[in-house]
């Protein structure tokens, strides 16, 4: 039978300070905010099945943080899986940034910091395990964390419905059932893990080319695009060795060039299909890239045309 913690028993001065020891003793210690203070109300539903722990969280807005200290001070060795189940959420881990619907599963670490934030009325199921129980590698768990898994296809599309039904169960039915669901948590992170890195990249730059024309193109709206922050993003190009800002300049500048190589545009209509909003700074990045301005590229490259044709 659950365990249910609830702010309902407690006086209303009384009742953002319980919520704070409810989630510290349900889970791990954390920081809790609670934006509005006064009205607020939760409550925590906490089962066994086997390893697992299972945990639904039925609250009004909040923001939880794992900080660095209190990573150091309690060292819990806890990964954790949320099922959204009403409202939305955001998961901020290792540089990534999830926003979460009803039906999507994410994965955090209380090994390292983290951050959840519910900017309403939500409701969350949490499956919490002993690292040492889930068999996977701490580089594929790593690669996972705070990373949107949607139940439309694939292995999310398996567990979403099912971890959403499972509840404690007791004798041989438990200990299948808890065997089950910790299959599915590591066929989730192995899952996952399995769209690396430069797959990730080749997609952000595909984008990029999609919307290279558009001046306010920037780190950030790609990110968003994504949903993955904006230190992830440059992350992801520093091992590339050039700055997501610099592939962009580079991208547009080289499609600039073919064009004033194929078309009568004007140098400055040129340099505005192709995101540039100042025509005196794409002369000036134009000519430090390829030791020409703009328009000795273009007679240059006249001859050329006229041979062409």
């Amino acid at each position: 039978m659950s365990m249910v913690l609830t702010t309902d028993t407690q006086p209303e001065a009384e009742r953002v300070a319980f919520w704070h020891e409810v989630v510290c003793r349900s889970f791990v210690p954390l920081n809790v905010a609670t934006p509005d203070a006064d009205a607020f109300s939760g409550s925590v539903a906490n089962d066994r099945l086997g390893r697992l722990q299972l945990s639904t969280v039925h609250a009004a807005a909040q923001r939880v943080r794992r900080t660095p200290r209190l990573v150091a001070e309690a060292g819990d060795e806890f990964v954790l899986l949320g099922l959204q189940n009403l409202g939305p959420g955001v998961v901020t881990q290792d540089g990534r940034r999830a926003v979460l619907h009803p039906g999507d599963l994410v994965f955090y670490d209380a090994a390292r910091p983290y951050e959840l934030w519910f900017p309403g009325e939500f409701e969350m199921k949490v499956f919490m395990v002993p690292r040492r129980f889930l068999g996977v590698a701490d580089a594929d768990l790593h690669r996972i964390t705070a990373t949107a898994l949607r139940p439309d296809s694939g292995v999310p599309a398996l567990a979403s419905p099912f971890l959403a039904k499972l509840t404690a169960a007791d004798g041989v039915a438990g200990e299948r059932l808890a065997a089950s669901a910790l299959n599915l948590l590591e066929s989730l992170v192995l899952d996952g893990a399995a769209t690396p890195e430069p797959t990730q990249l080749l997609r952000i730059r595909a984008f990029i080319a999609e919307h290279l024309g558009e001046p306010d193109l920037s780190p950030a709206s790609i990110a968003a695009a994504h949903r993955i922050s904006v230190r992830y993003l440059h992350k992801l190009f520093s091992a590339e060795g050039v700055s997501v800002v610099r592939w962009i300049q580079q991208q547009r500048l080289a499609e600039s060039r073919r064009d004033l190589g194929r078309t009568s545009a004007t140098v400055a209509a040129v340099a505005h299909r192709w995101g540039f909003s100042d025509a005196a700074h794409f002369s000036r990045s134009f000519k430090a890239a390829y030791g020409v301005s703009p328009r000795e590229w273009r007679l240059a490259s006249a001859p050329e045309q006229a041979g062409a044709d």
